[in-house]
């Protein structure tokens, strides 16, 4: 089985954060995993803003609600899912993301929680995953399944690293100075460019079902997709 693990936020969303912090005015907010390499600290500072804020989940749902996805994403997830199982990997929280991932039309998601006490305050955050992303495709190699993985920031690095094929996708100065083994991508055509190719090399049946049948144009995709 072919497993397309796909981060969420800077990939097929926008970076939630940045965007709450341009609602709320709390600047110190706007710093993501493309800049701040551990991640548990990262949400640490958050909680403890939102503390300050006297903010409760509701409130930071609130800020999103107006949120849509990227330019190009569900129609990058249709032309996907006609080979690949969809796997949503994110180190985002449900009760933040859920109104996107709707609006993805509903694949498979792996996240976190949130934990909150009786008033709707966050308490803290509660990880599905220990050591990284990179769980998740050595959970699936395991099966005997083969992975691509998109990802854009510091804690999507060891997941592109591990599996079979990885995409940096739109990363930032600060990530991609530490990434340059990796394949860096500015737009959803290059990745399904490169997996065709991929599927191709890796399946003799597929490299037979090319030669009949030569891919078309991908017209979905004829919008280009702004920085």
């Amino acid at each position: 089985m072919n497993v397309a693990c796909i981060d969420l936020e800077g990939v097929l969303i926008p970076e939630l954060w940045p965007h709450i912090a341009s609602v709320t005015g709390v600047q110190e907010l706007a710093i993501t995993t493309r800049e701040e390499p551990n991640y548990p600290r990262l949400v640490e500072r958050r909680l403890g803003l939102l503390k300050q804020k006297n903010m409760r989940l509701r409130d930071v749902q609130a800020t999103l609600a107006d949120m849509t996805p990227l330019p190009g994403a569900l129609d990058f997830l249709t032309a996907l899912k006609s080979r690949w199982r969809l796997l949503l990997v994110s180190d985002a929280f449900d009760e933040m993301v859920r109104p996107l991932w709707l609006k993805l039309g509903s694949p498979e998601l792996r996240c976190h929680r949130l934990v909150c006490d009786a008033a709707g305050y966050i308490q803290r955050a509660h990880y599905t995953r220990q050591l990284g992303k990179h769980e998740v495709i050595n959970d699936l190699a395991a099966n005997g399944c083969r992975t691509m993985a998109v990802g854009d920031a510091f804690n999507d690095l060891t997941m592109l690293r591990h599996a079979d094929i990885g995409f940096l996708f739109r990363p930032s100065p600060q990530t991609l100075e530490s990434s340059q083994d990796l394949r860096v991508v500015q737009q959803y055509e290059e990745i399904l460019d490169a997996l065709s190719n991929f599927e191709l090399e890796a399946s003799p049946t597929l490299r037979m079902e090319h030669v009949n049948h030569p891919a078309r144009p991908l017209s979905a995709f004829s919008r280009r997709i702004s920085d």
